[in-house]
């Protein structure tokens, strides 16, 4: 028997049969939160207070919960990223991968840091709904690639988070890509509701600062920018399981589509032609195995 308190305060003894039933009714989710909240650490029942407050909300009030996550996050702990390697513009890869999850590794493209930093994040677009997602097409706050994949009904929260983080970083990656030169310095202004771990990560991997006429400048050469197209297709491949669908990448980031093609060529990927009549005429980038790379001319 559990004891309890009742509406009028006294204490009483639940029943064995009244408890059974109490628990046998919380669903799988809301077990799980009872259990996190009892026995989870602190960043786990932060994380769950965060869901709570969210659950019911509308787009706009997701909005507000996804700039408090900016502030919940912890960047203190911001593990030092290796030097951009300007002789590099592919992501590493391993070619010879007998599994083409093998063939990247997530942590090169995402540290571990910046996934950590990212799942206040998660927990709140995995609450949202498809009333939120079209509000948020309207409202062109996220890439339309991103959006055409969510809400996302996983059932390993581990593996939701993954993918949702892999979404948002593709979201910010072409933030950055489309940004006018002249506002690349303005970084908070730019990632209002991303954590500093990551604004600095991917400032540091693919922009320059210089000294210009007294003032420290931020720019992106063209290496630069290609390295980042390069990083936003080759997580599109692990998002969508090596086979993409890259139009709406052409039009996220204003990049053609030759260009988008070419650069999947580069990775080891074909290209296809869809044939169906709603379909006809799509390109999709397809990687198999074994990857082989063209030769570099």
């Amino acid at each position: 028997a559990v004891v309890s308190t009742q509406s009028t305060g006294k204490p009483y003894v639940r029943s064995y049969d009244e408890e059974e039933q109490r628990v046998s009714s919380l669903t799988y989710g809301e077990k799980y939160k009872q259990l996190a909240m009892k026995f989870g650490d602190s960043r786990i029942q932060k994380t769950i207070r965060g869901k709570d407050r969210i659950r019911d909300m509308e787009s706009n009030t997701l909005d507000e919960a996804m700039q408090e996550a900016v502030v919940s996050v912890d960047t203190a702990n911001l593990t030092k990223q290796t030097d951009l390697n300007h002789n590099d513009v592919l992501p590493p890869m391993n070619t010879n991968a007998k599994d083409l999850n093998d063939v990247f590794l997530i942590t090169d493209l995402i540290s571990e840091s910046e996934i950590t930093a990212l799942a206040p994040f998660t927990a709140v677009i995995r609450e949202c709904t498809q009333v939120h997602v079209n509000a948020w097409k309207e409202q062109n706050k996220y890439p339309g690639f991103m959006l055409s994949r969510i809400p996302v009904v996983m059932d390993d929260d581990h593996m939701a988070h993954l993918y949702l983080s892999e979404l948002l970083y593709i979201s910010n990656l072409i933030t950055l890509l489309k940004l006018p030169r002249k506002s690349l310095s303005h970084k908070k202004t730019n990632f209002p509701n991303t954590p500093s771990v990551v604004i600095d990560s991917i400032y540091k991997k693919f922009t320059s600062q210089g000294q210009h006429e007294g003032k420290i400048r931020t720019s992106m050469s063209d290496k630069q920018r290609n390295k980042l197209i390069c990083h936003i297709l080759a997580l599109s491949l692990i998002v969508d399981k090596f086979c993409v669908r890259f139009e709406e990448l052409c039009k996220d980031t204003g990049v053609k589509s030759k260009i988008l093609a070419d650069t999947y060529r580069s990775m080891g990927c074909v290209i296809n032609k869809l044939k169906g009549d709603r379909e006809k005429g799509q390109l999709v980038a397809v990687m198999k195995l074994p990857v082989k790379l063209p030769p570099v001319v």
